[in-house]
């Protein structure tokens, strides 16, 4: 009786973890706007961005992992010389932008509210229009029983690091958030971008948990 008490009370605890552990694990769900500051820029408008985040449970120093992605457009206009193959040719294009990363959340309470100190690190790509720069030649093969399709897109893209801070505050599962990042295009791109293209960005959110 006493080892069946024992196993009770074992299967009892494993399963309340197991149910804390699902509860903590949620879905972050965001939408907001951004503004990327670059002197590239002729037309500066904000943008809007949709974005979808897995939260991990939280630990014992009130931190969790985040990891997801955030697709954004603006019609604000980058204005450039695209440099390939010792060739200058100028660039004119709206802002779209892909962010895949991983944010660092640390949690503190002040009474019934929660706030959210966020850390984030991850890839940024800009994809731009690029106009008449000359397309690389596919590559050749001599198999007739493979066809290949060449789908020209008309775009070509910039790829940077997504160093940001930001800071969210939630009621209930409902939140706000502002966030500042750098973004260092010519940290990869020397070769191709011009001096300063590097910029800053501002976002701000709403924010939903599941």
């Amino acid at each position: 009786m006493r080892t069946f008490i024992i196993v009770m009370f074992l299967c009892l605890n494993l399963s309340a973890q197991n149910l804390e552990t699902v509860k903590s694990e949620r879905t972050l769900i965001e939408a907001g706007s951004f503004l990327n500051y670059s002197k590239f820029k002729t037309k500066q408008k904000a943008g809007f961005f949709v974005g979808y985040w897995y939260r991990f449970p939280i630990d014992e120093t009130k931190t969790r992992l985040e990891l997801g992605t955030n697709l954004g457009y603006s019609n604000s206009f980058y204005e450039f010389n695209y440099k390939k193959e010792g060739m200058l040719y100028p660039i004119r294009s709206e802002e779209f932008v892909w962010n895949l990363g991983a944010r660092m959340v640390k949690e503190y309470r002040i009474k019934n509210n929660k706030i959210e100190w966020v850390s984030e690190f991850g890839l940024h790509t800009l994809i731009f229009n690029d106009g008449d720069v000359p397309k690389d030649e596919p590559d050749k093969t001599d198999s007739q029983s493979n066809y290949l399709t060449n789908i020209d897109t008309n775009t070509a893209t910039f790829s940077s690091l997504k160093i940001g801070q930001g800071i969210r505050f939630w009621k209930n599962n409902v939140g706000i958030g502002v966030q500042a990042s750098y973004l260092p295009y010519r940290l990869w791109n020397k070769e191709i971008t011009p001096e300063g293209f590097n910029s800053f960005s501002i976002e701000t959110s709403l924010l939903f948990k599941f």
